[in-house]
Order: C-alpha cells, then structure tokens, then sequence
C-alpha cells in the first residue's frame, strides 16, 4: 500500500525551500537598507556669551518669538546659492525649528548678558520692571559669493543677517500722571554680514559663523536694554535707533 502522506517529491520539497530562502533574503534586504540609512546630524545656535555688567540686579525680560521668512523658518540648514538656488540640507539640520533656535538663543545670551530672568518661559509676575523685546529677522541667510577660491573648489559664504527689535518697558509702578512719551518703546535695526570661515562647504564652518551672527544681535540688544534703563542714545556700530 502506497503512503498518500508522502507523496510529496523532492521537487517540490526543493521549490518551498527556495521559496523560503528568498523571502528570507528580501527580509535581511529590507533590514539592511534600514540600518545604512544617514542619521541627521544635529546642531544649536545656542551662543556663549562674556556677561556685560555684574551685580545683584537682576533684570525681567520678555523675549517674545521671532519673526523669520518661512523659507528660512525649518530645522533643515538652507545654502543659497549664487545663481539664487536653494539647497535644503535633510541631513544637516538645527535642534528645532531656524525661528525657534533664534529665539531660545537670543533669550539665553540677554538673559546670561543682563543677569536677566526671561518670564515669557518662567511665567514669572510681579510688580518689578520688565522689558518685552520683539525681534523679526528678516534676513538670516547663508550665501554663497564669488572669489578666486572658488576656482580651488573652495566655497565662500557669508551669513547674511538683517535683523529689527523693539523694547518696550512694562512698568507696573509707574504714576499715572507720567506721560506716555516717556515710557514709548525704542526701535532699532541692523544689518551686517558675518563671513564663513575657510571652506563654507563645511557645515561646522556655517554653524560657527551662525553663531557668531547672533551673538552680535545679542550684543546689540542688549546693550539697548543697558541704555533704556539708564534712558540715554543708544550707540553701537551699524545700530540705527529711534
């Protein structure tokens, strides 16, 4: 008597295992594209600041978030090109959103500048002075710009920044009798070019030179807050005030 249980030939023993080894091998495929996948490096504006004055004072600011272009308002890093291309670096990008990093950076250096405590993150109230600062960049840019390295394959760039803040000051025991006038808001701009040093192809190279950019923003606004308080002219180079 014939077993039907084994009627099954090698042919087809061979062909469900070629079939397994082949689903097999699509598997150890998928799993291996998944792992050689770039993982994004990442990046702060976060600056390091030298404090401008010492003191047991301590100052309440306000930073309110920036404005930014929404061209410019991502986590990817933008290169401009010379030919007004833009290329969105996916794998190069900042901590949080370009408009974001600008403010949390902006808020730590006055903050670190002034022995100052921002209450827009603390929620911190009372009846003491506080200057609200409103901030819009409207150029944050890095560019490319022609030079005779370019021809060695070098890339020069500049970071590009134009950059306009308001301060007013919150002043809770102010009297009633005291015009408004004296207590009106000062704004000022700016604009400036921050150079990108040795190759600007080299990201670490872009971070650095943006980080310089708005460090010199924090120089200038925080040296508005010094000369509001002491109501006197602001001067600082390429600050125009009014």
């Amino acid at each position: 008597m014939v077993n039907k249980k084994s009627n099954l030939n090698f042919s087809q023993i061979f062909s469900f295992r070629r079939l397994g080894w082949s689903g097999l091998s699509v598997l150890l495929l998928g799993l291996t594209a998944c792992s050689s996948s770039t993982t994004p490096n990442y990046y702060t504006l976060a600056p390091k600041i030298a404090p401008l004055v010492n003191g047991t004072n301590i100052r309440v600011i306000e930073v309110m978030p920036v404005g930014l272009p929404d061209r410019l308002d991502r986590a990817p890093l933008v290169l401009q090109e010379m030919s007004g291309k833009s290329n969105v670096l996916d794998n190069e990008r900042w901590t949080s959103t370009l408009g974001a990093e600008l403010r949390d950076g902006l808020s730590a250096g006055l903050q670190q500048k002034l022995g100052a405590v921002d209450r827009y993150n603390s929620g911190m109230t009372g009846g003491q002075i506080s200057y609200r600062i409103s901030a819009d960049f409207s150029r944050f840019d890095i560019v490319e710009h022609a030079s005779p390295q370019s021809l060695k394959g070098d890339v020069n760039r500049d970071v590009d920044v134009t950059v306009a803040w308001t301060i007013k000051v919150d002043d809770p025991n102010r009297p009633l009798t005291q015009t408004k006038t004296s207590n009106s808001p000062l704004s000022c701009r700016m604009a400036f070019s921050t150079p990108v040093t040795k190759d600007g192809n080299k990201i670490q190279n872009v971070v650095g030179a943006s980080r310089q950019s708005l460090s010199r923003v924090i120089e200038a606004v925080s040296a508005s807050v010094i000369v509001v308080e002491a109501k006197k002219t602001v001067i600082a180079q390429n600050v125009v005030c009014s």
